[in-house]
């Protein structure tokens, strides 16, 4: 199981066998949660969505965009960092098993979805790649030349 991290407007490149995981608020009005007509599937993602303590702290109008200087993205770093990562480890590979058995796939894949794109560095994706790398875990942005 490969973990990537992505962005909405890229999902509907996705193989079959990478499963969208959504950790923002709500997904786009053109894209609902669920299994697509190409067998995508999108599944929202509770822990790694901005919680409480992320209200209103970002208005999407960051100048400049830099992470560290964001309070959001800090209490999201903080939020993350509660969660028991040997759970949600567990959990990631009981949802493959599942979706591997019901879509009678060899492997399966996940990649975090965020709004933003690569080139923004305020975003999720910075604190979601630093919390897995903090956990020895490999992550990587998904593109179309990555092989999943």
């Amino acid at each position: 199981m490969n973990l990537y991290t992505s962005y909405w407007a890229m999902v509907r490149n996705f193989p079959k066998n990478l499963v969208g995981l959504n950790t923002t608020m709500w997904p786009p009005k053109w894209r609902p949660l669920g299994q697509d007509k190409r067998g995508i599937w999108v599944i929202d993602c509770p822990p790694l969505k901005p919680g409480k303590g992320c209200s209103d702290l970002c208005r999407g109008s960051c100048e400049p965009r830099h992470p560290q200087d964001c309070d959001f993205l800090q209490k999201y770093y903080e939020q993350l960092s509660q969660i028991d990562f040997s759970k949600f480890c567990n959990s990631l590979q009981n949802l493959a098993n599942r979706v591997k058995k019901r879509e009678n796939l060899e492997d399966v894949d996940f990649a975090f979805i965020v709004f933003e794109a690569p080139k923004n560095a305020c975003s999720e994706r910075i604190i979601i790649q630093q919390w897995l790398c903090e956990n020895n875990v490999k992550i990587q942005e998904w593109d179309r030349t990555t092989r999943s």
